[in-house]
């Protein structure tokens, strides 16, 4: 198993079994022999209830490859002491080929009750009676929606009281593994095993809510093989954060890990850089200053007692900052080590007139959300005039305005918006949402494991863009800073979400939790 594990589309996820196969010398037997033990030891990591034997499984599997990795794993939960039933889903007189068929045929041997169903005229077993049904009818190689009987099996699995669990084999059958749309109806899984890598789908249109929970199976490929899959897409989880995390020296001063600034605000909209300003304290940076339109210095030395406050010259008019502050904001910026831009900046054109200023002359790491994002519309060639590191942290409407599009047309194809951002601005960019996408110029990828609809609150995206500024002001590089902050911020989603309860937190009560998220890193690395 690599680490990180890769996000891959299918046709990658093909081409890696292929060449194992035909390159390497791995017999398909071994590789689906591999991918039942692991599917086995996730379903049982996530639902623990069936650790004990004797639970009624159904086995559904189609006629390829996918129905044979299920037929290995009904024998894995014979073996266990389970009741296990298998249903071949499949056209009339056919038997599957190759490796399936020795797997079915082992299933057949030991006598585990088997059924070949090719007509739905009714259901061929009760099976709302199961604790657990396994989803391997189709896996990547289904190209079109479910028919037939596949189709009608599905419908009628939809329409049951969920009383039990779904877990489908490497993914939902019915479900694109790149687009995660599908033609039709789709087997909703409790818990999808992906099977050697993570597929794109799960992250975008229906797949998260299709998937359920998601486990990697480990099908015995090796780093050498995983190392022929260009471009490099990885699935940032908590072993890669930790691998990637920087120690922080116990005899350090503030001076080490760096000044960030981060600038903006505007009337009614002082509580976006005050969340960015503790962001970028929560990230461990040594020293943060707030710069604010003058007309907030009450407000901005009220709310902030952990940082500094700068105020600039303000326009009298909109009593937002313009292309008179931009000096004065150039002049503070010396010597320090990064620069947020955009929470509560406003969007007169004398602030759309400080953005680009301040994103062409700004010579320091620097990050753009919110309404600097808005200012700079469709013209990303300015971000690609910068000879430092650019950040962009985009939610999907703001994506649709830098590439001169729809927020659906973002939606349908995130990966695909995420990389032409990021070309185009020749920037790192964290493209928000659910499994938020962190994207670099070169289209590798990284998406987030942390976070959920805990997340989906005003001033949220703020306190991401402090902790991303707080990582560069340390020094960190651009691409690690991104999913080291994605992932920070989900995760403290996650633990207010358990202090707090799921839903009506504010986002001034996740920001604290990025402290206990440190903790719980640096604890797991031996560091407290």
């Amino acid at each position: 198993m690599p680490t990180p594990p890769l996000v891959t589309t299918t046709e990658q996820s093909k081409a890696l079994d292929e060449l194992a196969v035909k390159s390497y010398g791995l017999s398909g037997l071994i590789l689906m022999e591999n991918a039942a033990r692991s599917v086995l030891d996730a379903i049982l990591a996530f639902f623990p209830e069936l650790a004990g034997g004797r639970k009624r499984i159904a086995i559904l599997g189609g006629p390829g490859q996918n129905g044979g990795d299920g037929w290995a794993l009904g024998r894995l939960f014979h073996n266990r002491g389970h009741l296990v039933h298998a249903f071949l889903f499949t056209r009339p007189g056919h038997r599957p080929k190759g490796d399936a068929l020795v797997n079915l045929a082992i299933l057949e041997n030991l006598a585990i009750p088997f059924k070949t169903v090719s007509s739905f005229k009714e259901p061929p077993a009760d099976f709302a009676s199961y604790d657990l049904l396994v989803d391997a009818l189709f896996g990547t190689g289904l190209s079109r929606g479910l028919e037939g009987v596949h189709l009608e099996l599905v419908r009628h699995l939809n329409a049951l009281p969920r009383i039990f669990k779904v877990a489908a084999v490497d993914l939902p059958s019915g479900l694109s593994g790149d687009s995660g749309e599908a033609e039709g109806e789709v087997l909703r899984a409790d818990l999808t095993v992906s099977l050697g890598s993570y597929k794109r789908g799960f992250f975008q249109n229906r797949g998260p809510s299709l998937t359920g929970k998601l486990a990697l199976g480990d099908i015995g490929l090796s780093p050498e093989m995983y190392e022929k899959i260009e471009p490099a897409g990885t699935f940032t989880g908590k072993e890669e954060v930790l691998r990637i995390l920087p120690p922080r020296d116990r005899l350090a001063h503030k001076g080490v890990f760096g000044h960030a600034v981060v600038c903006g605000g505007s009337p009614g909209k002082s509580g976006a850089l005050v969340l960015s300003a503790l962001g970028a304290a929560r990230a461990g940076a040594g020293l943060v200053t707030a710069a604010h339109p003058e007309g907030l210095e009450t407000i901005m030395e009220t709310k902030l007692t952990s940082a500094m406050t700068r105020s600039l010259p303000e326009n009298r008019e909109t009593r937002e900052l313009d292309r008179l502050a931009a000096p004065f904001l150039l002049e503070l910026l010396q010597g320090k080590d990064a620069l947020a831009l955009g929470p509560g900046l406003g969007l007169s054109f004398g602030a759309r007139d400080f953005t680009k200023e301040i994103v062409l002359n700004a010579e320091l790491p620097l990050v753009l959300d919110a309404d600097s994002l808005t200012h700079l519309g469709a013209s990303l060639e300015i971000v690609a005039e910068r000879t430092h590191p650019t950040v962009l942290t985009p939610h999907p409407k703001e994506a649709a305005a830098l590439l001169g599009t729809s927020a659906g047309e973002v939606l349908r194809d995130r990966f695909k918006a995420a990389e032409a951002i990021a070309r185009l601005g020749y920037a790192v960019v964290i493209l928000k949402g659910p499994h938020s996408i962190v994207m670099d110029p070169r289209g590798n990828f990284a998406v987030n494991s942390t976070g959920g609809p805990e997340l989906a609150t005003g001033g949220s995206g703020d306190i991401l863009t402090g902790l991303v500024c707080g990582l560069l002001a340390q020094k960190i590089p651009p691409f690690e800073a991104a999913r080291l902050a994605a992932w920070v911020h989900g995760r403290a989603g996650e633990l207010a979400a358990e202090l707090i309860g799921p839903f009506g937190m504010s986002a001034a009560e996740i920001q604290p939790c990025a402290t206990k998220v440190w903790e719980e890193l640096y604890r797991a690395r031996g560091w407290l």
